[in-house]
């Protein structure tokens, strides 16, 4: 009995020592806050992520900001107020500037490809946490949400991405557009859903879709 309970009482210690490893490790990594149509100015001034240090220079008169760069950890808020969400630490990405103010972005919810079960599990909170933003889709029938609800969906996906790219697309009507890309990355060739690797990208601009 005495070592049952010393045995539940490391697990727990272990469980709540890992939590705050997780919250301090995200605690620490730089953010970045940003949605199309923010000025370049507010951008810098929001996050701590150092973007006048990856930004690109354009030489005109006056020079200006065109593009920055992301190649180490950060934590990327789109900070709408009604349709933001948070995407996990990634280290690949570009936000594109026109006039001053963000004009694109593209990253990626994680920071290396995974294999298919940890990508179900981000593409899963990813695409949730859209929908409760209000994100919806722009064509049902070409480019859907991507169905995970239940295993045979889940490997009809996986037999999917063998072949192709799948594209989600979503709105914002009138504001904001979204693609959602999932793709095999790595050893696909071998179509072995044990060894080939996964990558999700998201790239977010106007909605030009709904003019």
């Amino acid at each position: 009995m005495i070592q049952l309970s010393r045995k539940r009482f490391l697990i727990i210690l272990a469980a709540a020592l890992a939590g705050t490893a997780i919250a301090y490790s995200n605690w620490s990594t730089d953010t970045l806050r940003v949605h199309i149509g923010k000025t370049y100015e507010e951008t810098v001034a929001d996050s701590t992520f150092g973007v006048p240090a990856h930004t690109v220079i354009y030489p005109g008169n006056p020079p200006h900001p065109s593009s920055a760069w992301i190649s180490t950890p950060v934590i990327i808020h789109f900070d709408d107020p009604e349709h933001g969400f948070t995407l996990p630490v990634t280290k690949f990405g570009s936000i594109g500037f026109d006039e001053g103010k963000v004009s694109n972005m593209t990253t990626s919810p994680m920071l290396e490809t995974l294999p298919f079960d940890q990508l179900i599990v981000v593409l899963d909170q990813l695409q949730s946490q859209l929908r409760n933003a209000g994100w919806a889709e722009w064509n049902s029938e070409t480019n859907p949400w991507l169905n995970t609800a239940d295993e045979a969906s889940r490997k009809t996906l996986q037999a999917e991405l063998f072949d192709h790219v799948m594209v989600t697309v979503l709105l914002i009507p009138h504001k904001y557009s979204l693609a959602l890309n999932v793709k095999c990355y790595a050893r696909c060739d071998e179509r072995d859903p044990k060894t080939a690797k996964y990558l999700i990208d998201v790239s977010v601009g106007k909605d030009h879709y709904s003019e």
